[in-house]
């Protein structure tokens, strides 16, 4: 997560520059978000009938080997933005089977009763190594440049799928059997209904949909405002983002020492409210400082509905069909991001940037309000 928080700077920063395109930025978060929306929930039919672990060690070392030939390409001269897309592509169809093995693996390491102090120590390391990440980020791309940027990115790929094999955890799996793919087809299938069966699950990832269809401009809004608004660079880039990953931080931290809580449904909502109001704040700032500040209690109060919603599923769903379940929520939740990233870059050309995120804040609100009115959604 630190090594990914860091090229993260360095990709979105090295696009910009050489295109000055809201489009081409945009770009890298389509081009990640179709492997998940496609592949995603293939994965978790895969995940459940393998080793978590190994498939988690396998997915950091292509990632590894990814990221090392993009600071070669461009150590050489010779990468170009089509090279960036294919390069997001291929890690993000990686994490699609990263994600959903993580995912179901901490339920194998905790009893249910201790899954919202392991998801918020979860958004705690994510806090904290995104925090620094980003901050390093600024600077090393300022102080080095990208490539190198990229090459570290790649050696913490290489530290963590080390890191793995030091360890052991319990992994339901099957055999895949004669049918072959056959039956991960039926597999994949079957994460669809059992969400689809349960109406208050299934409607909360339809909130979610909507939510990160709102939400995934962000990306693409920070390094214009950086750039347009606050003149501030690379650097304010950096600072926008890292005011994201230390409101995550505090959030788990909060959730950790949180006694434990009944609805986390009501949670979920409280907190979608919460990001609603502060999107609108931060579309209104006009100062670094004070957009910073916004952006710390917002990912707070992302931090917070991402262990409720963690738990939500984790405890409601069976350890066997967790992967699979787990990339369907996937599939579903980020199924509508590319049309909102392909959006943006037009909607830009007849709206500012602060337009766009005061209408998605309040979009968000909303939303938020509409999932009260669900019956049974606050009681989750």
């Amino acid at each position: 997560m630190f090594g990914s928080r860091v090229s993260y700077i360095a990709w979105m920063w090295w696009i910009w520059e050489r295109t000055g395109s809201t489009a081409a930025t945009a770009g890298i978060g389509i081009a990640a978000a179709i492997p998940n929306l496609l592949l995603g929930p293939i994965a978790g039919a895969i995940v459940d009938r393998h080793d978590r672990r190994s498939i988690l060690v396998a997915m950091d070392l292509i990632n590894a080997a990814l990221y090392g030939l993009a600071a070669t390409l461009l150590m050489l001269g010779v990468l170009q933005v089509w090279h960036v897309y294919a390069l997001a592509a291929l890690t993000a169809t990686a994490m699609a089977f990263h994600r959903p093995s993580l995912q179901s693996s901490i339920p194998n390491l905790v009893t249910k009763g201790q899954l919202t102090r392991a998801n918020s120590l979860y958004q705690i390391s994510r806090g904290i190594c995104g925090l620094m990440g980003l901050l390093a980020g600024g600077i090393l791309v300022g102080a080095l440049g990208v490539a190198p940027t990229l090459w570290l990115d790649a050696t913490t790929f290489v530290v963590a799928g080390i890191s793995l094999l030091s360890v052991w955890f319990a992994s339901p799996r099957s055999p895949m059997g004669e049918e072959g793919w056959r039956r991960i087809l039926e597999d994949t299938a079957c994460g669809f209904r059992f969400l689809r069966s349960r109406r208050g699950l299934f409607i909360l990832i339809l909130l979610f949909a909507l939510i990160n269809f709102l939400l995934a401009p962000l990306s693409v809004l920070f390094p214009i405002m950086s750039d347009q608004i606050f003149n501030a660079g690379a650097r304010g880039l950096s600072v926008l983002s890292a005011g994201v990953s230390a409101g995550l931080l505090i959030g788990g931290l909060l959730m950790a020492i949180l006694k434990r809580v009944r609805r986390h449904g009501l949670g979920v909502l409280l907190g979608l409210l919460a990001i609603g109001v502060l999107l609108t704040l931060f579309g209104v700032s006009k100062d670094l400082t004070l957009s910073t500040g916004i952006l710390v209690m917002l990912g707070t109060a992302v931090a917070t509905v991402n262990v409720f919603e963690s738990v939500i599923f984790q405890s409601r769903v069976p350890n066997e069909l967790q992967g699979r379940v787990f990339a369907a929520q996937f599939a579903i939740c980020e199924g509508l991001q590319p049309i909102s990233l392909a959006m943006i870059g037009a909607l830009l050309t007849v709206a500012s940037t602060s337009s766009v995120l005061i209408g998605s804040g309040i979009a968000v609100i909303l939303a938020a309000l509409g999932g009260f009115a669900v019956k049974g959604m606050p009681r989750l």
